[in-house]
């Protein structure tokens, strides 16, 4: 009878221990890299549904003459009566998920909602989804006035740079 010596692996794993290693670090890498997109996107949903909520707050300030004097701040207002969302807010004024200055300025009969600091893929996607009424007119970095809708190929060329100024009135 033959005697066979069988010769074990001299190492550490596998080659097919270090196959399934790197499939799991690409995989993990992937998680943590969409899971880094999506806190960035968080910030334009968060942004989006607190300008909704200026928006719907300061027109529960409206009277029977308008927002109150042209020019006239009503971001004390909103903080009065709690409609500023989640917004950032330091004594009297606020501030965006960029740290950007807000504004609600009363331009009598309409009110002006202004945010600084917006970088672009948040300007491309508030500029496309705030506005889609015929109401509401958006101004971004002091161009032209579009009312309604616009769409992402305006407010990509519009939204130019990493620190973009987006202003939207209203009724």
């Amino acid at each position: 009878m033959k005697n066979f010596n069988v010769k074990k692996q001299d190492g550490f794993l596998s080659i097919d221990g270090v196959f399934w290693l790197m499939l799991i670090a690409i995989a993990l890498g992937f998680i943590l890299w969409m899971g880094w997109k999506m806190v960035g996107n968080s910030d334009v949903a968060i942004e989006q549904s607190n300008v909704s909520s200026l928006i719907a707050n300061t027109k529960k300030l409206k009277g029977s003459t308008g927002y109150g004097a042209s020019g006239q701040n009503l971001v004390p207002s909103l903080i009065n009566i709690e409609g500023t969302g989640s917004m950032g807010i330091s004594g009297t004024s606020l501030v965006n998920q960029w740290n950007g200055s807000v504004t609600v300025v009363s331009n009598g009969m309409t009110f002006t909602i202004t945010e600084a600091n917006v970088p672009k893929s948040g300007c491309i996607t508030l500029a496309t989804k705030v506005a889609k009424d015929k109401q509401t007119s958006t101004v971004i970095n002091g161009g032209t006035a579009t009312t309604g809708e616009i769409l992402a190929s305006s407010a990509s060329t519009s939204c130019s740079n990493d620190a973009n100024t987006i202003a939207w009135t209203t009724y």
